[in-house]
């Protein structure tokens, strides 16, 4: 039910675009599960939230999608942006309105464009907010 309420929110659309960007994210290392015998720890008690203010990037930062991170971790398995399966992002601009997209893409279709590609583009829009919630390429 949750899915058949979710998809009538979505309107399917899907056009041209160029590829403007590939980047490829290792796979994040697997979090470790304590052994049976060991202690469970404590959780911390709970604080207000703090609010971190805004500060200018060490020369070896950068920000992408949001995240601070060492510029010698992009791509990486440190990447904050890390998950548990290797990703291959594709970033392309709609031809006709000018949005752009990041779409999660196989390895197949990763290798196959480059950057500067024309590429037909499927995606689910929302149709309250205008959030893409899914983008494949077509073949």
């Amino acid at each position: 039910m949750i899915a058949a309420v979710s998809l009538t929110g979505c309107a399917k659309k899907g056009g041209y675009a160029m590829v403007l960007d590939k980047e490829h994210i290792d796979a994040a290392p697997p979090l470790l599960t304590p052994s049976p015998g060991a202690p469970t720890p404590t959780p911390a008690p709970e604080s207000s939230p703090v609010v971190e203010e805004a500060r200018d990037l060490a020369p070896d930062e950068i920000e992408v999608d949001t995240y601070v991170m060492k510029k010698t971790d992009r791509g990486t398995s440190k990447d904050p942006r890390a998950m548990r399966d290797e990703q291959w992002l594709i970033k392309v601009q709609m031809v006709e309105d000018s949005r752009r997209i990041t779409i999660h893409s196989d390895r197949a279709h990763f290798h196959k464009t480059k950057i500067g590609d024309r590429i037909k583009v499927s995606y689910r829009q929302g149709k309250y907010t205008g959030t893409v919630w899914s983008a494949d390429i077509e073949d």
